[in-house]
C-alpha cells in the first residue's frame, strides 16, 4: 500500500538490518530479542504482499465473503457510519468493533462549529490527546482508525490495517460522489450538517494537505485550531515497538523514524509562521510535548489565545 511506504524509509527485511536499527538508531533496550526481531521481519514481509489493487475500497480480492458484493458492502458502510455517529467512544480504541463503540464524546455533543486538527507521529500519544480534547469540547472524533476496526478485514488479515486504509478514510471524509448510493453520508458529512464540533487526528507529514483540510473546513463554517503533539522520533519509534509487542499491530518502524520523522513539527511551524502558505486558515495554535512519565499531563510548549491546549494546564 502506498501509505505504508516512503521514499526515505530504510529496508528492514532481514534480522541483521532490524537488529542494527534497533540497537544503533532507535537505541532500543531489547534490541537482540530474537522473538521481537522475527515478528518485525514478518510484519515487514506481510506489508509487501499487498499493493494498491488489493485495497478493500475497490477490490473484492481480500474482502470478507459476507460483505464482498457492492450491495452488502454499502449496507456495511452505512452501518459503520451510523454506529460511529450514534455511539459513545470506548475508553480503549482496541475495544472498537462492529456493533461496539462509536466516535461521540463521553459527554454532551456540542454544535459550535469548532474543528480541532491534532497532528503528531504514530505512537506519540495523539489519540489520547484527541480523546481528551473531544470530551472537553464535546466533539466527534473523525479518526479513520475507528472505522478500520469496524471493517472485518482489519482483524482477519495480518496486514489488515493496510487493506482497509483507503476505505476507512472514505467512511470518515467521504467517497467519490459518482459512486455513492442515494442518501449515504460520511461521518464528516453527518457532523457538518449539524455543525458538530470535531477533532481530526492526522500525522501532518505534509503542511499543504493540512492547510487544504483547514480551508475546506472553513468553507463549511468551521473555526479551525491546530494542535501539535510533539515527541522525538526515536521515542515515538520505541513506543511503537512496545505497542506492537502488546497488540500485534505492526506499523513500519522506518516509516515513523525516517519517513515521517520531524515532518509534523515542520508542518506546525510552517503553518504557524505562514511559510509557503498564501492564506492562514487557523484561529489558534498549540504545541504540547508527551515526553513525560506515564500518567502525567503533557507539557504545554506553546499556545496562542483560544488554543484548546489550555485544558492541560
Amino acid at each position: 500500500m502506498t501509505h505504508m511506504t516512503h521514499p526515505y524509509s530504510r529496508k528492514l527485511d532481514n534480522l541483521d538490518l532490524i537488529e542494527g536499527f534497533l540497537r544503533d538508531v532507535v537505541r532500543y533496550e531489547d534490541y537482540d530479542d530474537n522473538n521481537l526481531l522475527t515478528k518485525i521481519k514478518s510484519g515487514e514481509a506481510e506489508l509487501k504482499n499487498y499493493d494498491n489493487n488489493s485495497s478493500t475500497l475497490n477490490s473484492t480480492t481480500h474482502r470478507s465473503r459476507k460483505y464482498k458484493e457492492a450491495n452488502s458492502r454499502w449496507k456495511l458502510r452505512a452501518q459503520i457510519v451510523n454506529e460511529l455517529y450514534t455511539l459513545k467512544r470506548e475508553d480503549d480504541d482496541d475495544k472498537i468493533e462492529l456493533l461496539i463503540g462509536g466516535a461521540l464524546p463521553n459527554g454532551i455533543l456540542q454544535s459550535e462549529k469548532q474543528a480541532y486538527i491534532v497532528i503528531g507521529l504514530p505512537a506519540s500519544g495523539k489519540s489520547n490527546i484527541s480523546n481528551q480534547i473531544a470530551d472537553h469540547f464535546g466533539a466527534v472524533i473523525l479518526d479513520s482508525d475507528f472505522a478500520k476496526r469496524k471493517l472485518p478485514e482489519f482483524k482477519d488479515n495480518p496486514a489488515g490495517a493496510s487493506l482497509v486504509h483507503e476505505e476507512s478514510d472514505k467512511l470518515i471524509f467521504g467517497f467519490d460522489p459518482a459512486t455513492l448510493p442515494d442518501g449515504f453520508l460520511s461521518l464528516f458529512e453527518c457532523c457538518s450538517e449539524n455543525g458538530d464540533n470535531i477533532v481530526i487526528p492526522k500525522i501532518g507529514h505534509n503542511h499543504r494537505s493540512i492547510n487544504k483540510l483547514a480551508t475546506s473546513l472553513e468553507r463549511f463554517g468551521y473555526q479551525v485550531h491546530l494542535i501539535l503533539v510533539s515527541l522525538d522520533r526515536r521515542l515515538a519509534t520505541k513506543r511503537a515497538i512496545n505497542r506492537f509487542k502488546e497488540t500485534g499491530r505492526y506499523v513500519p518502524l522506518s516509516l515513523i523514524f525516517d519517513g515521517y520523522g520531524n515532518d509534523p513539527i515542520l508542518t506546525f511551524y510552517r503553518l504557524k509562521d505562514g511559510i509557503l502558505i498564501d492564506k492562514q486558515e487557523f484561529i489558534s495554535f498549540g504545541k504540547i510535548s508527551t515526553d513525560v512519565p506515564k500518567g502525567q499531563k503533557p507539557k504545554i510548549i506553546y499556545k496562542t489565545d483560544n488554543s484548546p491546549v489550555t485544558i492541560f494546564e
